[in-house]
């Protein structure tokens, strides 16, 4: 753990690296709606547009 909100995972294997940095995001994955959860470095996460208030 680098600081609060970065986390390098590294490794030998590649294909380990890759299983464990996915199940590592499983548990919070990014939302499409306010952009939390667990992303990628350098992740660009296309946010979607909340429902409009009716009046």
């Amino acid at each position: 753990v680098e600081n609060n909100t970065n986390v390098i995972v590294t490794g030998i294997n590649k294909e380990l690296v890759g299983n464990t940095a996915a199940r590592i995001r499983a548990v919070r994955p990014p939302e499409v709606y306010k952009g939390k959860g667990i992303r990628y470095a350098g992740e660009m996460i296309k946010l979607k547009a909340g429902k409009s208030g009716k009046k």
